[in-house]
């Protein structure tokens, strides 16, 4: 990394310092140990989102999710091992947590095979009405933090089986953290995202050398669109969706980490600079595995009822490093293999004939 460039990211840091400090460092630890024993132990049931929003009613506002589960086949497997730890290492931290908490509801059960958990607690006061304004619901034994500045919500029921249960396919485990900090309540979403503007910001980081650059086109009018087709599917079968944009591919992995890396880091520096912009989601973390979940995204509606997208992803595909910045009219469609494919019509492939010797050319329509 060139001087020049280290100085631009410090920038970038320092600029939006204030508002990822107000994230609680103990979530943080326990979300980076989540990732590694996700991979430790290769568990597949532990699906995790990380996201940075705004809106009108919020503000600026960080959210993590994480879901793991257990059913009746993996009990006794090293995802079980997983499993336990981060059951383990959640309860450890809540009860930390709790220590120093505006206000805190825990309740559990444990009866012969049955286990309940529950935690909802509110880590920094609300202040005034809602939205902003602590208030816990209260369903049953169970409660849930909703409103405040921050907040932290935890539930966990689990069956422990038999030995004849075991064979049986059926979840016998399910925990959920919900984890929200408003960042910012005056950062509330008023202006629309300037794509230009943040393409701009982030033109030094995807032109730099090792990048491979290419212009994309995928379309779709809504008749004889299978799901198994799409890597990305906008939920309506009849939707109609006409999409462009850059491909970047970066087949080094050190250039890819350096360049994800700063990519994260100035979209944060952008969104401090302009908070309020409208987003839907900006994804905070590196994705270093195939996801459809976005880095980046925004949508806007018009008077008229059309709908229009800007959507980045980072992706981790046929063994290289990928950066698609997409913008689209109507709804977003990605086919498979989109790897390889400069033009995608309604079925019709155009690919890039060059990357067949590196990628897999397969297609589930026949060119035409």
């Amino acid at each position: 990394m060139t001087l020049l460039k280290g100085v631009i990211i410090s920038l970038l840091l320092s600029c939006s310092l204030h508002l990822w400090a107000q994230i609680n460092p103990q979530i943080e630890n326990l979300l980076n140990g989540f990732y590694t024993l996700k991979y430790a132990y290769d568990y597949k049931d532990l699906t995790m989102t990380e996201s940075m929003y705004n809106s009108a009613h919020d503000g600026l506002c960080f959210e993590a999710r994480i879901t793991f589960y257990l059913d009746g086949q993996s009990w006794e497997t090293s995802n079980a091992i997983g499993h336990n730890q981060i059951l383990r290492r959640t309860r450890q931290t809540l009860d930390e947590l709790s220590q120093s908490a505006e206000s805190i509801h825990k309740w559990e059960t444990h009866s012969g095979k049955h286990d309940t958990i529950n935690y909802a607690m509110f880590l920094k006061p609300g202040a005034g009405d809602l939205p902003y304004q602590n208030h816990m619901i209260n369903i049953g034994d169970k409660y849930w933090a909703t409103g405040g500045l921050e907040s932290i919500n935890m539930e966990y029921i689990a069956t422990h089986p038999s030995e004849e249960e075991l064979t049986e396919p059926v979840r016998l485990a399910r925990g959920t953290l919900t984890y929200k900090c408003v960042l910012d309540t005056l950062a509330k979403a008023t202006t629309a995202f300037n794509t230009e503007g943040y393409c701009d910001a982030i033109k030094t980081v995807v032109n730099q050398k090792g990048i491979s650059m290419r212009k994309v086109h995928y379309k779709q009018d809504g008749e004889n669109a299978e799901n198994n087709e799409f890597f990305v599917k906008g939920e309506s079968a009849s939707a109609k969706g006409d999409t462009y944009g850059i491909h970047y591919i970066i087949r080094s992995e050190d250039i890819a980490q350096s360049v994800l890396s700063q990519l994260r880091q100035t979209t944060k520096g952008y969104i401090a600079k302009h908070p309020n912009e409208k987003f839907n989601m900006f994804n905070p973390r590196q994705n270093d595995y195939i996801s459809t979940f976005p880095f980046l995204s925004c949508n806007t509606q018009g008077e008229d009822g059309t709908q229009t997208a800007f959507t980045v992803f980072t992706v981790f595909s046929k063994n290289y490093y990928h950066i698609l910045v997409l913008y689209t009219n109507g709804t977003l469609f990605i086919p498979m293999n989109w790897e390889i494919i400069k033009d995608y019509d309604n079925g019709t492939v155009k690919y890039y004939e060059k990357d067949t010797k590196y990628m897999d050319k397969t297609s589930r329509r026949v060119d035409k």
